[in-house]
């Protein structure tokens, strides 16, 4: 039997985790749809055409650099090579990271940047509690997802990792990542991360929580194992799991309704850093709560001047 693009892919790219497989080949059925149909086809010559080649160097550098490299990747995948694509992936990257080292804002970024920068959403948390005080217990779903956004926005406002929460099973698990509670000092909730974007480079990492986010998990988590019966954190509207795509939505329409602009995780990681700046340049807390090197975590500590 023939083998599909993504068969082949995941077969060359066997050392890569599944979500980085799964990433390559979405960026590449974007690609792909740049001039043709899915699904990929199994001869590399669409790759390789001029038309394609010159729409990937007239986009902006931050989608040229995806478009580009997904174009060597499936070049990869197919075992071919082609000189003029492989200098167009390199360039674009250096270029990417020689404009990432100038820490400055995009446009886009600084027309989202709310007025109080990070802080902003403190005053977010205090009114997200404010409307929920009647609620003295979680009964259904509904409460359950309505505490569920305020407790999404409290943990991202102290520990603003990716869409890592999404990922979080409710229980001391030797094995992903997880969200337990401790009876022995250091008592209460702690999260512990194995599966994570950079943890090839940053190892496990463990963190107990704050006052705060202890006393919204204190309540929301046994609601939450009552109501639901997959075993982690967060639950979508039907009290399923929720995957990372949809905690990227809910994230997205809270913030949108709230302040009034849609934020993405990179959003709140990059005013996160902004606000410690100094800190990322003196220190290394703010690295080890970005989970990235303290130099791949001034990267993200854009300038707004």
């Amino acid at each position: 039997m023939t083998k599909t693009f993504a068969q082949k892919l995941r077969e060359v790219k066997d050392k890569i985790k599944e979500s980085s497989q799964n990433t390559y080949l979405r960026n590449i059925r974007r690609l792909r749809k740049v001039y043709g149909e899915l699904p990929i086809p199994l001869d590399h010559k669409w790759i390789v055409t001029d038309k394609l080649y010159n729409y990937i160097v007239k986009q902006p550098l931050n989608v040229r650099r995806h478009l580009a490299n997904s174009a060597f990747i499936a070049l990869q995948v197919y075992d071919k090579t082609n000189a003029r694509m492989k200098k167009l992936q390199q360039k674009t990257m250096a270029d990417f990271d020689k404009d990432r080292k100038k820490r400055n804002l995009t446009d886009k970024q600084k027309s989202k940047i709310p007025v109080g920068g990070f802080d902003r959403f403190k005053k977010v948390i205090t009114q997200m509690k404010r409307e929920l005080t009647h609620v003295k217990q979680i009964d259904s779903l509904s409460d359950l997802s309505r505490f569920q956004d305020l407790l999404i926005i409290s943990m991202y406002y102290e520990y603003p990792l990716r869409l890592d929460y999404a990922t979080l099973k409710i229980g001391s698990d030797k094995t992903g990542n997880v969200i337990y509670k401790r009876k022995k000092k250091p008592q209460g909730w702690h999260i512990e991360l194995r599966d994570f974007k950079t943890h090839k480079s940053e190892g496990d990492k463990k963190f107990k929580l704050n006052a705060q986010n202890q006393r919204l998990l204190n309540k929301f988590i046994p609601a939450s194992l009552k109501l639901t019966k997959h075993g982690f954190l967060l639950s979508n509207k039907r009290g399923d799991k929720m995957t990372k795509q949809v905690l990227s939505k809910r994230l997205s329409k809270i913030t949108s309704q709230r302040i009034g602009k849609s934020f993405s995780v990179q959003l709140l990681r990059i005013l996160f850093a902004m606000r410690n700046r100094d800190v990322i340049e003196s220190a290394k807390e703010v690295s080890d709560k970005l989970l990235h090197s303290q130099k791949q975590s001034l990267q993200y500590a854009k300038k707004d001047d």
